[in-house]
């Protein structure tokens, strides 16, 4: 199984590259063709990237390429609208000295960061690799987020070793991005994130700090008014614990309009699509779900769709034994 998962991993990085390759090009020849744009270049115009951020204004195009120091070591805040922060192959933004958050596009309830536009980056050795907070419009795509984790003798959690959290985010994306080995969830939802996609991006093995229970996700839906999100076309493989989780704790004002699309989620350790306590009206179709539940552990135990929730769902088309139609999958 593991030779399986570092061939699929392999094939997964082999098309990655050239992509964003071509994706920091055609951003490069895009912001040249509009005398509208102010493009600026990091390390040419300023040094760090914060620094180019700090002096951006609306419209402005921030270019990042390789430094001859290396990867930039900082925690970059974005708190300007309408910008677009571009990375060309190779750059590294690297927390190991910093922790933290590495990009976080960072809004207020009365004032959201709207429009900003983040790709290309290598993300790793953070607390969290990237954050959106009350942000509207956002993109974030082409990223490699990987090992970003907490301190050792803690435990991830909720925003704590996540590759990429939207946190009261609306109307975002976040697309084609290869999401691994964070200790704790691959990509959050949660908190008031409404309207938001998060497609074809490939979550493979996250939960790295996840010992001895392998609780994590590799995309997690939570959170008090966490509504309407579309899941959709993302591969989510050997996660430690399930592929995808939609729920809030029982009792509480439940997840709705959540649409899981056409996902694959293979060879995690637990169940590959679970909707789990209070949710309802929520839209599982044409996913690709087997394979999962490698740890056996309970609830879902052998069963790769599993809703233990309090009902009112949709499933539809799905592959992979469901615990509302095969309650054998639920025997250890």
């Amino acid at each position: 199984m593991q030779t399986t998962l570092k061939r699929k991993r392999l094939s997964i990085l082999y098309v990655a590259v050239p992509v964003l390759t071509l994706i920091a090009t055609l951003i490069v020849v895009t912001a040249a063709a509009r005398p509208d744009t102010h493009v600026i270049q990091v390390p040419a115009d300023y040094p760090t990237i914060q620094a180019a951020v700090n002096a951006a204004n609306e419209g402005d195009a921030i270019m990042v390429s390789v430094s001859d120091l290396g990867a930039y070591q900082e925690n970059v805040v974005i708190t300007t609208s309408n910008l677009r922060l571009h990375a060309t192959t190779g750059v590294v933004l690297d927390g190991a000295a910093v922790h933290g958050v590495g990009i976080n596009v960072h809004g207020t309830s009365s004032n959201p960061v709207a429009r900003v536009e983040v790709s290309g980056f290598e993300i790793r050795n953070f607390t969290e690799g990237m954050l959106a907070l009350n942000a509207t419009g956002v993109q974030l795509h082409h990223n490699d987020v990987h090992d970003n984790e907490v301190a050792l003798g803690k435990l991830p959690g909720l925003g704590l070793g996540v590759g990429i959290e939207l946190r009261m985010a609306v109307d975002s994306e976040v697309s084609e991005n290869l999401v691994h080995h964070n200790g704790g969830d691959g990509i959050e939802l949660r908190i008031g994130s409404t309207g938001n996609t998060i497609k074809a991006n490939h979550v493979y093995e996250n939960g790295t700090q996840e010992t001895p229970n392998p609780d994590a996700a590799g995309i997690l839906v939570t959170g008090a008014g966490t509504n309407d999100n579309r899941l959709e076309e993302n591969e989510l493989l050997g996660n430690n614990g399930r592929g995808i989780f939609v729920g809030r704790p029982a009792g509480t004002a439940p997840i709705t309009g959540t649409l899981v699309l056409q996902n694959r989620a293979h060879d995690n350790q637990r169940s590959g699509i679970a909707i789990m306590s209070a949710a309802t009206q929520n839209y599982v179709f044409q996913n690709d779900a087997r394979d999962n539940n490698l740890s056996g552990l309970p609830p879902c135990v052998h069963c790769n769709l599993v809703d233990i929730s309090i009902g009112g769902n949709v499933w539809e088309r799905n592959l992979g034994t469901f615990n509302l139609t095969d309650s054998a999958c639920l025997i250890p």
